[in-house]
Parts: structure tokens; sequence; C-alpha cells
């Protein structure tokens, strides 16, 4: 495996988890099964530059934070598509071939039952059916880290989104004690700039009159999502190349979802969601995210480009 080709800023990184070097870092990865550690939880064709420049060094941080001890969260933001889902069920899988306890949530797990759900996302000028603050039930994911925190007992919803023709609902509870949590969500971390005014007017797309009003309501409902994201311990930022690169990932995570759960969204839904995505939050607020640890930028071909920390 060559190592010359990894992304700037890895080096700086690994120092920051306590590694000396890359080569250092990589051998012991090496003695724990490299490459192949976990390797049936990633689709077929992953790219090395993924495992080496994003995978691997999460599961670093991973280590460095359960090594604190203290029942850390660990946040990882990334738009739609991006792959967060499958690389949460990699760093599972990977920590327990290796005998550590973890476990991932997404913040889509605590949206609200079906019936509230459809209640507090009616009138959206997108049409979506969950997804932009307001969907969740934020008390609840607060008590369920704070017990998790005190107890070591995690008790959390799983939220299914094949369920109701699409419109996803509740579908279990599922009791675990890990040591370490990861939470991800497509806008974990965003907050409120201090200049709105310049940041409203900053997005590239022509907004209509409904989206911007609506954007005022969901502009004031970010802040009620502050202390969650204040209970992160770390948080990653997978940065987009820009905000249209949902566009490119929302659409291939559809097509893997059809082929998965028999779930098939219209064009017109894909489009609704897409135009959602861009346009819920003025941009930069969803590229700059000021809690951030950790930024990996990536292509709209989701390849490394280059690591920052903050």
């Amino acid at each position: 495996m060559a190592l010359d080709a990894l992304p700037n800023g890895l080096s700086s990184l690994l120092e920051d988890l306590g590694w000396k070097d890359l080569d250092s870092w990589w051998s012991a990865w090496k003695q724990r099964g490299g490459m192949q550690l976990a390797r049936s939880a990633w689709p077929e064709g992953i790219q090395d530059d993924w495992l080496l420049g994003v995978a691997f060094p999460l599961l670093s941080q991973v280590e460095t934070l359960l090594e604190m001890g203290g029942r850390p969260l660990l946040g990882l933001s990334a738009l739609p598509g991006c792959g967060k889902t499958t690389l949460c069920d990699w760093l599972v899988q990977a920590s327990s071939e290796l005998g550590w306890s973890i476990a991932f949530l997404s913040i889509d797990d605590f949206y609200w039952p079906g019936p509230e759900l459809d209640r507090r996302m009616e009138g959206n000028p997108w049409g979506v059916p969950r997804a932009i603050p307001g969907s969740h039930d934020l008390e609840l994911m607060a008590k369920t880290f704070d017990q998790w925190r005190e107890t070591g007992v995690l008790n959390a919803p799983r939220f299914d989104k094949s369920l109701r023709q699409g419109r996803g609902d509740r579908s279990e509870w599922v009791c675990s004690t890990p040591d370490l949590v990861v939470l991800e969500g497509w806008f974990v971390g965003v907050l409120v700039s201090d200049d709105v005014s310049s940041a409203q007017n900053s997005h590239s797309l022509e907004l209509t009159t409904e989206e911007l009003l609506y954007r005022e309501e969901l502009i004031r409902l970010i802040p009620d999502y502050s202390p969650i994201w204040n209970r992160i311990n770390k948080l990653w930022h997978l940065k987009s190349q820009s905000s249209t690169s949902s566009r490119i990932w929302k659409r291939q995570q559809v097509e893997t979802q059809a082929k998965t759960t028999g779930v098939q969204l219209s064009q017109s839904a894909v489009q609704d969601f897409v135009r959602m995505i861009e346009t819920a939050f003025p941009a930069p607020w969803l590229q700059d995210l000021p809690q951030s640890d950790v930024v990996i930028d990536l292509t709209n071909q989701r390849a490394v480009r280059e690591i920052t920390l903050k």
C-alpha cells in the first residue's frame, strides 16, 4: 500500500491522534488486519484512498476516545448520500472485531412517530416527509444520551424509511451497552451564523417566496439543536465539494435504497428532497461547521482532497 499518495493533512491528523508518522500508524493497522478488517461492510469497488483517508483515521479517533473513557459521543456530519451509514456500519463491525463496544445512531432515528412527524412536516414547500429541523424529538435524543452516559445503557429508537409507503416510521427500540456512540446526520453541527442577512443572500440558487419564508422558520429552530451538538466530544465533518454535491450523492443513495428495501422513490420526490437540501439553510452554514474538530474535504466522486484540523 503506497502511503505517498494519501491526502494532505493526514499526517497532522495522525499526529494529533498520537502517532509519530504514517508508516508506524499503518504498520500497526496491518498487524490488526489491515485492509481486510471488516471488509464485508463495504460495497464492491471501495477506493483505498477512502479507507486510508477516512475510515482508518476515524477508527483511530474511536480508539483514542475509548482510551479517554467517559462514554464519549463522536459526531459525523455530511450531506445525504455521502456514505455516512456505510462508514458507521464499518466502524461498528471493525470495532467488534477489535473487541471494542461501540454503537451508532442517526439523528434520523429520533424522528417523531409517524402521525406527529406528518403534522410537523405539513406545509413545507418541498413536500418532504422528514429530514428538516422540527422533525426530531430533541428531548428524547438528549435524554437517551444522558441516560447512557449515566448508566451505560443505550435505549434508543430506530427509524425505518421504508415504512408507510416511504414516509417512514419508528420500527423498534434497541437496547445496548456501548462504550462509545457515533451520532451521524446531514446537518449535525450546523449553527446559526452571526451574520444571518449576508448568509441569506449568499445562496447561488434563487429561492421562492415560500422557501424563503419557511427557511426563516427553520433558522429559528436550529438553536434548539445546540444542546445536542454540545454533547458531542469530537465532530468530524465530511465536507462536500459544493452544496450541489447532494444532487449526485442522493440519487445514488436512492438507487441503493431501492435495491435493498424495494422502496422506489419517484424522480419528483428525489428532486424535491435535493431541492430541500440545497435551500433549507444558507449554503455556507453546511460548508463551515464552527464546532468541527476534523474536516475532510471530498470531491463529488467522494475522493479525499484534504484533511484539516480545526
